[in-house]
């Protein structure tokens, strides 16, 4: 799946959950390449903003989208680990 196909079904799987026209998704390109920023037009409180982050990563899981990581799985790595994806709500 080249990146465009994976940023495609990132934006069609969430509009299925949270409405038509109400998620972005774009990927960063130059030396983040790879990453991908999905904005989630919807109002949550802050206090559910994780719960939701859970609930879009179950979501692309389950649909088998692959999202890449970065870092090491090394406790002494000095960039750390993680997720290529950034979520962001809009209040």
């Amino acid at each position: 799946m080249t990146t465009a196909q994976r940023n495609r079904a990132i934006k069609a799987i969430l509009e299925k959950e949270y409405g038509k026209g109400k998620v972005w998704v774009r990927g960063s390109r130059g030396t983040a390449y790879g990453w991908v920023h999905v904005y989630v037009d919807t109002e949550i409180s802050s206090a559910l903003w994780s719960s939701e982050r859970q609930k879009i990563n179950k979501l692309l899981d389950d649909a088998k989208v692959e999202i890449g990581t970065y870092g090491y799985d090394d406790p002494g790595s000095d960039y750390g680990y993680g997720s290529k994806i950034n979520i962001t709500f809009n209040k």
